[in-house]
């Protein structure tokens, strides 16, 4: 005889939004963006095949809505229509909680380790650690979950759960199972966090999975046209040859220039490899139109790598992205 014990706790984006939109308290918001990622990549780290300019893309129309003040419900959903044909969901998810700490549910990112300025794309010559693997958006059906508890208004913690166990059999699918837990705090134009991750993702629970345990930092100095970022992380990787990484950044931002460097560097039985990465942005008004922006950038990244015991060799990967993005807003 089986038994069968069960906490159920069902919402559905659609109706949690209807009700706070038709809450006189509610604050729903539509919105929707236009990306399109013109790049060209060449060097002799870039494989053949990827070698030229490419051209990616989405338009991403979404809805978040907020009911309650001290006691609060909120929900956001996101609909992605992507250049290659598909339509996926980007975010999916339910909160509710109130001023001293929240919970939320469903498909979503979790506070970000290893930020870089004005939402550049950055192309690697190699593997570089940002403490994020379990920072979200997984798998279609994985659990995940993130409780944030406010302490005062600059400071919390958050902590989220990721279980992905169910979709082992896709042994290629983007899923984990772990835990990661982040500290946030700010004082004046000072802000920074720091957290750690513990767990593993796809293929979960085989001889091959890629164990995951690590740390991160990031710290911001923000003066309002003028924003200073470092990042640091350091963890272990990979079952199979267990290597340790670690990565460091430097980015600044002034108006609408941002530019910064990464290095990484992963250790590994043989030798070690070392990612240099350098970029610049810029992103500017479209045409005067309000909400609408593009930004054209520029990087450069360098690997060295002597894991194999052979004389040390570098190839570059240098890209190109030019991104369009529209992102106007209506209520």
């Amino acid at each position: 005889m089986q038994k069968k014990s069960a906490f159920l706790l069902q919402a559905t984006s659609g109706a949690v939004l209807l009700a706070c939109a038709l809450s006189a308290q509610a604050a729903a918001e539509f919105g929707a963006n236009v990306e399109l990622d013109n790049t060209y990549r060449d060097g002799s780290a870039v494989a053949s095949g990827d070698k030229g300019i490419s051209q990616a893309g989405r338009v991403e129309v979404g809805v978040t809505a907020k009911a309650g003040d001290d006691m609060f419900v909120a929900g956001r959903t996101t609909f992605l229509t992507q250049k290659n044909g598909t339509v996926s969901t980007d975010d999916m998810w339910v909160q509710f909680g109130n001023k001293t700490g929240d919970v939320k549910l469903g498909r979503f990112e979790a506070a970000d380790l290893f930020p870089v300025v004005n939402d550049t794309l950055v192309n690697h010559a190699g593997s570089v650690y940002y403490t994020n693997t379990l920072r979200g958006r997984m798998g279609s059906d994985t659990f995940h979950a993130a409780g944030t508890v406010n302490f005062g208004s600059n400071m919390s913690f958050e902590l989220g759960l990721i279980d992905g166990t169910k979709n082992t059999i896709a042994a290629t699918a983007p899923n984990a199972k772990g835990v990661r837990a982040v500290f946030s705090f700010g004082a004046g134009a000072f802000s920074g966090r720091v957290g750690v991750e513990s767990g593993e993702y796809a293929p979960i629970g085989t001889a091959d999975a890629n164990k995951v345990n690590g740390a991160g930092a990031t710290g911001t100095f923000d003066a309002g046209s003028f924003k200073l970022t470092a990042n640091y992380a350091s963890g272990r990787q990979n079952a199979v040859s267990n290597n340790r990484q670690s990565a460091m950044a430097l980015t600044v931002g002034a108006g609408g220039l941002g530019a910064g460097f990464i290095t990484g560097t992963n250790e590994k039985a043989g030798g070690e490899q070392k990612v240099q990465t350098t970029y610049v942005a810029y992103t500017m008004p479209l045409f005067g139109v309000k909400g609408a922006s593009i930004t054209p950038a520029i990087s450069n990244s360098t690997l060295s790598d002597n894991v194999t015991g052979a004389s040390t060799r570098k190839c570059n990967a240098r890209s190109y992205p030019l991104r369009l993005l529209i992102s106007p807003r209506f209520y």
